[in-house]
């Protein structure tokens, strides 16, 4: 039978047979310069020959890439994809990507080549995450799914391996749920922030308790989101922290998070105050603080306060009082239990809140104070003897 011309026999350095080939594709539209489509290391001739073929089907089809026969290290294709990806995110969530990449992917993943990444290897991978990481380990399965799709998406690789793994399933932490205040710690964690003697520090603990509002949406607030005829609040940004632990104002997280929250009346008094004692204290400094643009919270420079001086305040109040640590976001688990226990319908907590869809409000606050479930014990036994 005569062979394929194209094909061609050679030896190692070790001295063993092999076949390679070259196929002519076209001239490049941009340089000119001829395409040549090269395979080597086939073991026997036919192995080369069906390569060979399938290379042929695609030039003929016109999907043939030129990509085929190159290798392309997983960091590379990383590096591709976050150039896409950084245009569609938010400044904090490209820096949290690019940290679980650094930490967490790219050592396990990075050095290898995509197209010798197999599920075998996925697998071994997953499992790492999933001993080392085990809250966090789908997020860090799913971005670097997101890579190896783009690997397929643009013809480096015809599957994504990631795709077949089998992924673990942790056990339920049945932990009882303990970052939020009950009334009477509230109260009295509240107490002792007005000992500080500091109405900027009680004013934002008021506000985190008494709306719901995310620690980044308090801390964004500009007196022109403060309608005092009204007595309501509105939210349309966050502070968040970017590059380099810059910080930025963007947008909330969702769209349901741009929302309007309606204050009680002592809420709007105590806004009213803190606005003129600013005023005086920003004006003794150099600064104007009576345009509607000036920050609600601010620092001795009239700036953005950074995130961790309220938690420093938090800890240090928290402590004063006596009382169990919570996260500062744990003010607004405090709210939504409270707001639970006060008998308000689930639709309007979800919208107080700015949940997107009403299985976050349920499946995040699922939680009940133990006073609500002796309540609805006690309910249900007066129904039954009425």
């Amino acid at each position: 039978m005569k062979r394929n011309k194209d094909i061609s026999e050679y030896k190692t350095p070790s001295g063993q047979v092999r076949y390679k080939f070259k196929i002519y594709v076209g001239k490049d539209e941009e340089t000119g310069n001829s395409i040549q489509a090269r395979k080597q290391g086939f073991k026997s001739y036919d192995d080369a020959l069906k390569s060979y073929f399938e290379i042929k089907d695609k030039i003929v089809k016109g999907t043939y890439t030129g990509k085929e026969n190159k290798k392309h290290k997983f960091k590379k294709i990383y590096e591709m994809w976050l150039a896409n990806y950084e245009l569609t995110v938010k400044p904090t969530t490209l820096l949290n990507t690019k940290a679980c990449f650094k930490n967490h992917i790219l050592p396990v993943l990075g050095e290898l080549y995509v197209e010798k990444i197999s599920t075998f290897r996925c697998q071994k991978a997953l499992n790492k995450w999933f001993s080392d990481l085990p809250k966090m380990y789908k997020k860090v399965y799913s971005l670097s799914s997101k890579v190896l799709d783009y690997a397929v998406n643009n013809d480096l690789i015809v599957k994504n391996p990631m795709k077949r793994v089998i992924k673990p399933k942790m056990q339920k932490d049945k932990r009882e749920f303990t970052n939020f205040y009950s009334k009477e710690e509230l109260n009295k964690y509240l107490d002792a922030c007005k000992q500080k003697k500091n109405p900027r520090v009680y004013l934002f603990f008021r506000l985190l308790a008494y709306t719901g509002m995310r620690k980044g949406e308090a801390l964004a607030l500009k007196w022109s989101d403060i309608d005092f005829e009204n007595e309501t609040i509105r939210i349309n940004k966050t502070l968040s922290l970017g590059t380099y632990n810059s910080l930025v104002i963007g947008t909330p997280k969702t769209k349901a998070s741009n929302r309007t929250i309606q204050v009680d009346e002592q809420t709007i008094y105590y806004l009213q105050e803190w606005r003129k004692r600013q005023r005086k204290e920003l004006f003794k400094v150099g600064f104007n603080a009576l345009t509607d643009d000036q920050l609600l919270f601010s620092n001795g420079n009239n700036q953005l306060i950074r995130p961790w001086l309220v938690q420093y305040w938090n800890k240090t109040i928290a402590k004063d009082a006596g009382l169990k640590h919570i996260t500062v976001h744990g003010f607004r688990h405090t709210h939504a239990s409270l707001l639970f226990e006060a008998g308000t319908p689930m639709q309007d907590v979800k919208e107080r809140l700015g949940h997107s869809d009403i299985t976050t409000t349920m499946n995040v606050y699922t939680h009940v104070t133990k006073s609500e479930k002796k309540k609805t014990a006690e309910k249900f036994a007066r129904f039954m003897e009425g």
